[in-house]
């Protein structure tokens, strides 16, 4: 990149690329008092990695930056790149030029939305005279795009525009939700970098890895000590809630006694439901729905703001292990829809009634509209509208509406899966796992991944064998990654 002296060559995913985007690419510079200006009224100790993470960019080609949810890594992500922008302009070097990125469109959104929160709570802090103040301009000028967009994917050819042969021409690489990347789609954005690039990978190894083989993100964690100090993993929580995040840590760590604690209804931030059979399924349902009446009588209000309606939605959310069946999510939304339109007096078989939230499942770059991107219906002047949070350039959430005949593909959201939750956010959760505890869905990951998309709280509607039985069954996967890192 145009801030650091390139060394060694480019590319693949794989244990010699990873190694030598480890070696410091720049001799290091003093930059402890431009970090304290970024980090000006923070506590010291709160703020320790998130200072090493911003210090070990500035001289190398590879930054790992991870930690659960709410400890500040896009906000760390923030100050990074504006130290590197700070540097490249105190040191005479052309301005570093930024691409984001995340595996989905809702997360690519999502982090655009994060960035341009973080630069402006960041600019609030800082003196007006600032020598920050145009990094942060600059900053607010990168768009966040899906990889397979920022790699040029041909569906006609099932290939990658960009690649050794023709990389990509930013500098500065930041991809969010790494732990979602499959292993050929890392490699595929190794190839595509340019030798001198700076690569930064957000994420939480703990997560559910890609449906698709590999687990590279936690392979890349867990070779830590081999890539000389290029992972720098954030572990204070700032995110309100910390009950929750003591019971998450629990869950994330199959830490015994608390776990029990959790099940007999001891929890500080979860809350366990009995859910053994659909008798069970109906009576959490009715007490999910009673519990968020506030926010289900704005999403169906005749005069329902379009933004209101969206925020409502993300209040609470029933999140599913399967797709399919009493406990998935297609009978998961057949059974809400019943009860609220019960309550609310619409046909549940209608399509398009008024409050009605639908997922997009397949991404449309014409309507630019992307899998995971979650809507509502409402009633426009011509018949019922779809609304969507999409986002202007700058990452500020935006709204558009479509005309039903618009969309792509979609389904219901009342409950939605597991897996389709990654890179969301709500303010509380209900987790629904079959009762078997025999069944090959659950594992450790899948219910860590579920209850760190709250805020505030979650429940658990499961039977407590089949909550044991998930924690006891972490996720192994035989990329080949890690054993090849950790190889002498």
């Amino acid at each position: 990149m145009a801030l650091l002296a390139p060394r060694g060559g480019a590319g693949r995913c794989d244990p010699p690329a990873l190694l030598g985007r480890a070696e410091p690419a720049l001799a290091a510079v003093a930059l402890e008092s431009e970090a304290e200006v970024l980090f000006a009224g923070a506590e010291r100790s709160a703020v320790a990695r998130q200072r090493e993470a911003v210090l070990r960019a500035v001289d190398g080609r590879l930054l790992v930056l991870t930690g659960g949810p709410g400890t500040g890594k896009t906000t760390t992500v923030v100050r990074l790149l504006a130290m590197l922008l700070r540097v490249a302009a105190a040191t005479g070097r052309p301005a570093p030029s930024i691409a984001l990125a995340a595996p989905t469109g809702k997360a690519a959104r999502r982090l655009a939305q994060a960035i341009a929160a973080g630069r402006q709570a960041l600019a609030r802090t800082l003196p007006a005279d600032s020598a920050f103040a145009a990094p942060l301009d600059a900053i607010g000028r990168a768009q966040a795009r899906t990889l397979h967009r920022l790699l040029g994917y041909r569906p006609d050819l099932n290939g990658y525009a960009r690649g050794a042969a023709d990389p990509l021409l930013a500098d500065v690489v930041v991809v969010d939700e790494a732990s979602m990347i499959d292993l050929a789609l890392m490699r595929q954005l190794f190839e595509a970098l340019r030798p001198d690039a700076l690569l930064i990978l957000l994420g939480d190894p703990d997560q559910l890895a890609s449906v698709d083989a590999g687990s590279v993100l936690a392979d890349i964690v867990a070779s830590t000590p081999a890539l000389g100090g290029r992972v720098v993993r954030l572990d204070h929580v700032w995110r309100a809630g910390a009950p929750l995040q003591r019971d998450l840590q629990a869950l994330r760590d199959a830490d015994g006694d608390r776990v029990e604690a959790i099940l007999a209804g001891g929890g500080d931030g979860i809350d366990r439901r009995p859910c053994g059979d659909a008798a069970d399924l109906d009576a959490a349902l009715a007490r999910w729905i009673e519990r968020h009446r506030g926010a289900f009588d704005r999403l169906f209000a005749s005069d329902a703001d379009p933004a209101d309606a969206l925020a409502a939605l993300r209040a609470a959310q029933v999140l599913a292990a399967l797709r399919e069946g009493t406990f998935g999510a297609a009978g998961l939304n057949a059974r809400i829809a019943r009860a609220l339109g019960a309550r609310y007096g619409f046909d549940p078989q209608q399509t398009w009634h008024r409050g009605r939230a639908l997922i997009v499942t397949r991404n449309d770059d014409a309507s630019g509209l992307y899998n995971g991107d979650v809507g509502v219906v409402l009633d426009g002047a011509d018949g019922p509208r779809v609304w969507f949070e999409a986002g202007d350039r700058d990452g500020v959430p935006a709204l558009r509406s479509y005309a039903p005949a618009a969309l792509p593909a979609h389904e219901s959201a009342w409950a939605i899966t597991i897996h389709r939750s990654q890179g969301s956010e709500y303010g509380e959760v209900a987790v629904v796992l079959p009762p078997d505890p025999a069944h090959p869905v659950l594992s450790r990951e899948l219910v860590y991944t579920a209850v760190s998309r709250a805020r505030a709280a979650a429940e658990l509607w499961a039977t407590p064998d089949a909550v044991r039985a998930a924690l006891a069954r972490p996720i192994v996967r035989h990329g080949g990654l890690r054993e090849r890192l950790a190889a002498p």
